[in-house]
């Protein structure tokens, strides 16, 4: 959830100048803790929250390759039928390939954001 707040004034020539009208996002969920004014702000780092939600889906992605593994065994001892195998073959598949995208561009914005000159 996003609540609009008002920046912090910077002296009285700011307050008059270019931030007026101007509105900052105050940060809820994960990772927010509330600060003194009961307002929240992030303790945490983002990057950690972000970092440990790839995992999982990472994780996730290896349990369907598992599953899609064995239901391949299963086929071939006859215990499974073709149409299990496929249908789980087909999400791993669609899982793989989204989390090769997703990563592959993760790169290549880090790449970009490590290029860029301040």
């Amino acid at each position: 959830m996003v609540n609009p707040i008002m920046p912090i004034g910077m002296g009285d020539e700011a307050a008059a100048g270019d931030l007026e009208g101007v509105q900052l996002a105050q940060v809820t969920g994960a990772g927010a803790t509330p600060g003194l004014d009961g307002k929240m702000s992030l303790s945490a780092n983002p990057f950690d929250s972000i970092l440990s939600k790839a995992v999982e889906s990472l994780n996730s992605v290896s349990q369907s390759e598992f599953k899609a593994n064995q239901l391949i065994d299963d086929y071939m001892k006859g215990k499974a039928d073709l149409q299990e195998v496929m249908v789980a073959t087909s999400k791993m598949n669609i899982m793989v390939n989204l989390g090769v995208t997703v990563v592959t561009s993760a790169v290549t914005s880090f790449k970009e954001l490590t290029a860029m000159q301040i």
